[in-house]
Formats: C-alpha cells, sequence, structure tokens
C-alpha cells in the first residue's frame, strides 16, 4: 500500500556538484562586490540536494545535505519535514516522529505536514492518530492536494478495517480528482468484499470508459460475475484476463479458482 506524499520544496534538477553554499551581493563599491552568506537560499538548495539523493536512495549524502541545511535553518519548517520524510525512509520511526512535531509546532496549518505525518502514523499502525492527521490536512483552507490526502485516508481506513470509511473516502478523493480513475477498482474491489454488487458494477463501468482493461479490473469483473452466478460473462472476462495478462497475479488467482 502505497501513501502519496507531498515535498513542499520542489526537486528541480541541480546540475553538478555544489561547492559551496549561496551568497547574495550587498554592496557593490570600487573595491569590488562585498558577499554575504544567504542561510535561507543555502538551506532551500541543500533540501533540493537531499531529496534529489533520497529518490536515487543515496541516503549517506542526502543526510548530510539534510545535517548542512537545518544547521542553516534550524526553525523551518520545511526542513524539519523533509528531516522527518528521511528518517521515515531509513526506518528510525522515533526520529521522523520527532521532526513531524517539531515542523508541525512550528507551522500549525500546513497541510503537507499533516498528511505525510499521517502517512507515517499509518505505516506505523496508530490509526486513529493517522486519520485525525488526514482530518487536519483537509481542514486547511488553502489547500490544493485534498484528493490526495482523501486517497491516503481511505488507504489507511482500509488497513484498519474500517470499510464504510474508507469507501467515504475513495468517493470524496475521485470527487476532488477526477483524474484518479484507478480508485474506481479500489472500491469495486470493497464493493464486492461487501456484497453490494450494484455498486461495484458502476464502478467498474466508470474505469472501462475511460482506460483500457487491466489485469486488475478484469479480475474483479472475473470476482462479480462469479459472485453473482453470471456464466456468460465470467467466462468473457476470465479468458481476455488469462489471454492478455497470463502472467499477472491475478491470472493466477483466477487458475487457483481464487475467486
Amino acid at each position: 500500500m502505497r501513501f502519496i506524499l507531498a515535498i513542499l520544496i520542489s526537486t528541480t534538477l541541480l546540475l553538478g556538484c555544489v561547492s559551496g553554499d549561496v551568497t547574495v551581493v550587498t554592496k557593490n563599491t570600487g573595491a569590488g562586490a562585498v558577499m554575504r552568506f544567504d542561510p535561507v537560499g543555502a538551506a532551500r538548495t541543500r533540501v533540493k540536494l537531499a531529496l534529489l539523493y533520497l529518490r536515487q536512495e543515496n541516503m549517506q549524502l542526502a543526510k548530510e545535505n539534510l545535517d548542512k541545511a537545518l544547521k542553516y535553518q534550524p526553525e523551518d519548517a520545511s526542513v524539519n519535514r523533509v528531516f522527518a520524510y528521511y528518517y521515515q525512509k531509513v526506518n528510525e520511526s522515533d526520529l521522523a516522529e520527532f521532526y513531524y512535531k517539531k515542523a508541525l509546532l512550528l507551522e500549525r496549518d500546513n497541510a503537507d505536514t499533516y498528511n505525510n505525518y499521517g502517512a507515517f502514523l499509518c505505516r506505523d499502525g496508530r490509526y486513529d492518530a493517522a486519520d485525525q492527521a488526514f482530518i487536519k490536512a483537509i481542514e486547511q483552507s488553502a489547500y490544493n492536494a485534498v484528493a490526495n490526502t482523501y486517497e491516503n485516508a481511505g488507504m489507511c481506513a482500509e488497513k484498519s478495517g474500517k470499510i464504510s470509511k474508507a469507501l467515504h473516502y475513495y468517493q470524496s478523493a475521485l470527487s476532488h480528482g477526477p483524474q484518479k480513475v484507478y480508485l474506481n477498482l479500489a472500491l469495486a474491489r470493497l464493493y464486492i468484499n461487501q456484497k453490494s454488487y450494484e455498486d461495484a458494477y458502476v464502478s467498474l463501468l466508470r474505469y472501462d470508459k475511460i482506460k483500457k482493461a487491466s489485469a486488475e479490473s478484469l479480475w474483479l469483473w472475473v470476482r462479480l460475475s462469479a459472485a453473482e452466478n453470471k456464466k456468460a460473462s465470467f467466462d468473457k472476462y476470465s479468458q481476455a484476463l488469462v489471454l492478455q495478462f497470463p502472467d499477472s497475479q491475478q491470472a493466477l488467482k483466477y487458475l487457483n479458482h481464487d475467486y
């Protein structure tokens, strides 16, 4: 189950190595320009580099750059948020939580931090606390990634076994982000499990209207057809699944009669 994390600072490509940190011209006289160190700009550069290294899974260089960013801007919420993400990546849960909480103390209305903290808490099995963090993110009036947080909240609710809540969150994610067509498959899966076959049918139709058949969509059609004892439909979708996606886990489940 993969959560959608929000990283506030963009990771634009930085070419080459950083041999020094940011300086700005403060005075230009006949003797030449006087330079002053810019800790804000330096911290931003180091965070961008750290995020690039995290994507490359070079944890040592990511940590080195984050250490410098924190030295330059210890009270910057963005720096602390990315440090929390780093510790989350290296499975240092106590430190990750420390930096998430510090980031929230520094910037209490940052929806991205609440979203990421919620994903962290859910991964740690603290489902109620995660749900509260997701709700706090959604409540922020200026937040423009509400659909992602609703999706995260849905995945967490599903993981915790709160299916009605998961359905609500997935539906809300689709309302705020209609491009998330794949969430119709998540809805269909839960509806089938709940024996809400008409709702599952509608969700699968919505997916098929926009997307090409996938192993998962065909598999859900197989499951729905089996549940409703629709032999013609079952044969149609099971044959398509085996022919189009013979090496998929879904095809293997079908062959093992694991409907």
